[in-house]
């Protein structure tokens, strides 16, 4: 007798995170020159001259990017000429990457390639030794000098 209402809207997590529902795909074959910017994700089956500001990246295996990139996740299965930043980044066991990488989190897979820099975004606490004051030598106590 009654029927159910159709919900037209976004998924509610989609809509809570401020994301397409459908990724954009630059697919195999196609070439996009200039700059891609989304709150949403990218997926790059193609080749992409130019930087990419996602908040979630995929370059498949046959994807190519010459330019830099920053996504808070990217995964990195193809050819990367260019920086990469982001909070998580894994290369996959077929990825090239020629540029440096500033990242959160970092995981390479045995064959992944990296000819760059590897650097944290944000620096872990600086680790400090207790401080010694004295040692013994010949059985004698003596007062280390201070660090310099």
């Amino acid at each position: 007798m009654f029927k159910p209402k159709t919900d037209t809207s976004l998924p509610k997590q989609a809509a809570a995170r401020g994301k397409a529902v459908v990724p954009t795909i630059i697919s195999a074959g196609m070439v996009v020159e200039g700059n891609l910017r989304t709150t949403g994700d990218v997926q790059v089956e193609g080749r992409v001259i130019g930087e990419i500001y996602a908040a979630q990246l995929v370059v498949a295996e046959s994807g190519e990017v010459s330019g830099n990139i920053t996504a808070e996740t990217a995964r990195i299965c193809g050819q990367i000429t260019g920086a990469v930043t982001g909070g998580t980044i894994t290369l996959t066991a077929t990825a090239r990457v020629i540029g440096d990488v500033l990242h959160d989190v970092l995981a390479i897979e045995a064959g992944g390639l990296l000819e760059g820099l590897s650097r944290r975004r944000a620096a872990p606490p600086a680790l400090t030794a207790p401080a010694q004051t004295s040692a013994t030598i010949e059985g004698k106590a003596e007062k280390l000098p201070e660090p310099a």
